[in-house]
């Protein structure tokens, strides 16, 4: 198990590493695009962007590329203490725990946006009260309009109406 844990470790400083090159790729299209002159024509600023669109996919191809090379040098390294299916176990389990952590977090978004809107309309609360046992029962929100299931009229078949 240490060793699967080696290994993402060493997948996360790889990723860490590209993130951080395409970080200083981006400040320096960043730095190009500000020194460029705002008082071009249109058809030059088309031109930059059919430019830029070629570069990104330039770039997209150069940093699959890299991650593809990333990825065949970790194996290389790890083949003395790893073999193939190994790897691809441990890569599998990394993505799916990111996999995961994404479906938790999206989950805890969806609540709190649930949340905020139940916030917005109106409620009551009924306040805890004290077990016997000196433990607090949980707050209860009532949204508006809530008819308890005894409260509710129980349809009557017509030949038992009056």
């Amino acid at each position: 198990m240490s060793e699967i844990q080696e290994l993402i470790d060493n997948f996360e400083r790889i990723e860490i590493k590209e993130n951080d090159k395409k970080e200083d790729i981006k400040e320096q299209k960043i730095e190009q695009l500000n020194n460029q002159d705002e008082s071009k024509d249109t058809s030059i600023k088309e031109t930059n962007d059919d430019q830029k669109q070629q570069q990104g996919q330039l770039q997209q191809y150069q940093n699959n590329k890299e991650e593809s090379n990333n990825q065949n040098n970790t194996k290389d390294l790890n083949n003395d203490q790893f073999n193939e299916k190994q790897l691809e176990e441990a890569f599998t389990n990394k993505l799916v725990i990111q996999e995961q952590n994404k479906g938790e977090k999206k989950q805890e978004q969806d609540q709190t946006n649930n949340d905020d809107q139940l916030q917005k309309q109106e409620h009551t609360v009924i306040k805890g009260t004290m077990r016997s046992d000196g433990t607090m029962r949980k707050d209860i929100k009532v949204r508006a309009g809530y008819k308890n299931a005894d409260m509710v009229q129980r349809y009557v078949i017509p030949q038992k109406r009056k």
